[in-house]
C-alpha cells in the first residue's frame, strides 16, 4: 500500500474525515433532536428559549453597557447607537474568571461588579452575554446550567445572575438582561441594517453554538411572534462520533459533556488532531523517529494545527517530509469534518425554522470561523452545496458579541 493510500485508509477506518459523515443521517438526527428539545422532551439539543426578539427599533442616542463572558476573555464596554452603526466606548478586556483556577460565585459577582460599575454611571441598561449553557427566564435573567471550555466556577447552581449582580451593585431597579453569546452575535447584525427575518447566529471559536428564531407557540410559550432560540448545538450527539472522539473526550475536564463541541470547536480541535496523529503513529504511518517524537509531544493547539495544515508552519516533530505530508492530510481531514458538521447543522436548522427557499443571513463569530483557513475553505464549500437554494449571506464584525448584547438589552428593555 502506498503512503497516500495508507493515510486515506487510516482516515476512513477511524472516521475522522468528512467523507465518513453521512449527510442524510446527520441531518435527520439533528432535526429530530431540535424537535425533541423544542417540545421539552429531553434530547441533546437544549433549544433554550431566550425570551428575546430580533425585532425592535434602534435609534441614535441609545446607550447600554455590555459584558461578554467567554471561554478565554471577559470583555466590557459601553455601546452607543449612532446613525452609522454601533460604537464601543470604555472597552476593556481581561482573562476570563475561573480560567486559571477555581472561583466561587460570590467572587465572580464581585469581579463582575467591579468591571461594570464605571459603565453604569452612564446608563441603567446592561446586557450580560453568557457563553455557557444558560436558561433565560421570562424576566430576562439567566440560570447557568454548567460551565464549559474549562471554566471552573463553583456555587452557581440555582443562582440568577442578573438578580445577584443587581444586589451586589445595589441597583435594584436597573434593567439587566442575560443574553446567550450566539444570540448576541445574531443581534449584532441589526447594527449594520440586516433584517430580522432569516437571521441566524453562529459561533465557532473556543466553543460552538447556533441560534435560530422560532414561533413562540411552537415552543409552547404564550404570545405571538418569533423568539430567538439558543440551540446549544455543541451538545448534539453526532451519529458519526468516533472512538478517537470518545478517547479525547475522556481526557478533558468535562467528559461526556458537549460531545459535538469537542469535534468542531477551537478549544478541542488541536487536541483531537494530536489524538489522531498519535493513533496514526501507533499504526505505523510515520517513521520511528517521528512516532517517538509524537508520543512525547505536548498537546497541540488549534492555531498551531491550522497553520500546519496550510503549510505555513511545521509542527516540529516530523522527521521526514513524507511524515509531514501524511500528517497534514490527517489534520486537514479533522478540520474538514468539523466544517461539514457546522454546515450540516446550519442547513438543518434553516430547513426547520425558515420558509422554504427564504432568505438566510448567518451572523457569525469565533476564532475558528474567522481565522482558520483549514476550516473556512471546506465550510463555505459545504454551505454552497447544502444551502444552495437560500444563497446565504454572512455578516461578521469586530466585537459582535458586545454590540449584539447591548442591542438585545435595548430592544427588549420593556
Amino acid at each position: 500500500m502506498t503512503a497516500e493510500n495508507a493515510v486515506k485508509s487510516f482516515i476512513e477506518a477511524t472516521g475522522i474525515g468528512p467523507n465518513q459523515t453521512d449527510r442524510e443521517s446527520f441531518s435527520r438526527a439533528f432535526r429530530a433532536e431540535m424537535a425533541r428539545g423544542a417540545a421539552r422532551r429531553g434530547g441533546t439539543l437544549a433549544m433554550i428559549p431566550t425570551y428575546l426578539s430580533a425585532q425592535g427599533r434602534l435609534k441614535p442616542g441609545d446607550l447600554a453597557a455590555a459584558v461578554d463572558f467567554g471561554g478565554t476573555n471577559f470583555r466590557t464596554a459601553l455601546v452607543s447607537i449612532r446613525a452609522e452603526g454601533a460604537r464601543l466606548e470604555e472597552y476593556s478586556s481581561r482573562p476570563s474568571p475561573g480560567k486559571n483556577g477555581a472561583m466561587r460565585w460570590e467572587e465572580f459577582l464581585a469581579f463582575t461588579a467591579d468591571c461594570v460599575r464605571p459603565l453604569l454611571r452612564h446608563t441603567d441598561k446592561l446586557g450580560l452575554c453568557i457563553s455557557f449553557p444558560t436558561t433565560i427566564t421570562p424576566e430576562g435573567d439567566g440560570l447557568i446550567h454548567h460551565f464549559t471550555k474549562e471554566i471552573d466556577i463553583t456555587g452557581y447552581r440555582g443562582r440568577a445572575i442578573c438578580r445577584d449582580l443587581r444586589e451586589t451593585l445595589d441597583m435594584p431597579e436597573a434593567c439587566f438582561k442575560a443574553i446567550n453569546d450566539t444570540t448576541a452575535v445574531l443581534l449584532s447584525a441589526r447594527s449594520v441594517g440586516a433584517k430580522a427575518d432569516g437571521l441566524m447566529g453562529l459561533i465557532v471559536g473556543t466553543g460552538t453554538n447556533i441560534c435560530c428564531q422560532m414561533e413562540r407557540r411552537s415552543l409552547g410559550i404564550e404570545g405571538e411572534g418569533r423568539m430567538i432560540v439558543a440551540m446549544e448545538s455543541g451538545g448534539f450527539l453526532s451519529p458519526d462520533r468516533t472512538e478517537l472522539d470518545r478517547l479525547m473526550d475522556a481526557d478533558t475536564l468535562s467528559p461526556g459533556v458537549y460531545p459535538e463541541e469537542k469535534i468542531v470547536a477551537g478549544g478541542y480541535l488541536g487536541k483531537l488532531c494530536g489524538f489522531a496523529l498519535r493513533a496514526a503513529a501507533e499504526r505505523g504511518l510515520f517513521t520511528e523517529k517521528t512516532r517517538d517524537a509524537l508520543l512525547r509531544a505536548e498537546e497541540f493547539t488549534t492555531p498551531q494545527m491550522d497553520a500546519f495544515a496550510s503549510g505555513a508552519a511545521e509542527a516540529g516533530v516530523f522527521a521526514e517530509e513524507g511524515d509531514a505530508l501524511a500528517a497534514r492530510e490527517i489534520v486537514r481531514a479533522v478540520f474538514a469534518r468539523a466544517a461539514k458538521h457546522i454546515a450540516l447543522s446550519l442547513a438543518a436548522a434553516a430547513d426547520e425554522t425558515l420558509p422554504r427557499g427564504g432568505a438566510m443571513t448567518v451572523s457569525a463569530d469565533g476564532s475558528v470561523f474567522l481565522k482558520s483557513a483549514a476550516f473556512r475553505k471546506p465550510f463555505f464549500s459545504f454551505m454552497e452545496e447544502y444551502c444552495a437554494g437560500r444563497k446565504p449571506d454572512y455578516v461578521t464584525m469586530e466585537h459582535s458579541t458586545l454590540i449584539g448584547t447591548a442591542i438585545g438589552a435595548l430592544i427588549n428593555a420593556g
